[in-house]
C-alpha cells in the first residue's frame, strides 16, 4: 500500500470512516456494498476536479497544486472505501502504459500529441490484481 493511501487511512480512521481493512480482510465486489461512502468520496472528487479545474484556468498555481493534492487524497480515500490498495493498481496500469513504447520509442497523434497504442501494448490487467486482494470473495474474470 502506498504512503498516500496509508495517510488517508489514518485520516479516515481518526474521523471514524470505516475501510474494510479497518475491519478484517475483504474485496467488495460491488461498490455498492459500502454505497453511502464511496458516493461521498465521488461526489469529493467530482468538486476537487471542479475546483482543480477552475484553478487552472484562473492562472493559480497554488490553487491549483492543492487540488491536485486534494484530488488524489479523495481518490486514495475512495480506494480504501473499496478495499482497494492502490500500488498494485498503479504497478499494473504503469506496466500496462510502459507497453506503448516500442524500443524505447512513443508513437503519437500528431493533432493531439497523446501517446499512442501500438501493437505491442498490452491491456492493464486488473481483475487479476484485484482478484490477488480479495479473501474469500471472487472478482469477474479470475
Amino acid at each position: 500500500m502506498s504512503f498516500y493511501q496509508n495517510d488517508v487511512e489514518e485520516f479516515m480512521n481518526i474521523g471514524g470512516q470505516e475501510y474494510p481493512c479497518s475491519q478484517g480482510c475483504h474485496l467488495y465486489e460491488d461498490p455498492k456494498e459500502n454505497d453511502d461512502q464511496v458516493q461521498l468520496y465521488m461526489d469529493l472528487i467530482t468538486e476537487e476536479y471542479n475546483e482543480t479545474l477552475e484553478a487552472y484556468r484562473n492562472g493559480d498555481i497554488v490553487e491549483l497544486a492543492d487540488g491536485l493534492a486534494d484530488m488524489v487524497w479523495v481518490i486514495m480515500g475512495m480506494a480504501s472505501s473499496l478495499d482497494i490498495d492502490f500500488e498494485d493498481v498503479w504497478e499494473e496500469v504503469k506496466r500496462s502504459n510502459m507497453s506503448k513504447f516500442v524500443d524505447g520509442v512513443a508513437i503519437r497523434n500528431p493533432k493531439t500529441g497523446k501517446i499512442m497504442k501500438p501493437d505491442t501494448f498490452s491491456e492493464p490487467d486488473l481483475a487479476r490484481v484485484l482478484g490477488s486482494q480479495i479473501c474469500n470473495a471472487s472478482v469477474s474474470g479470475v
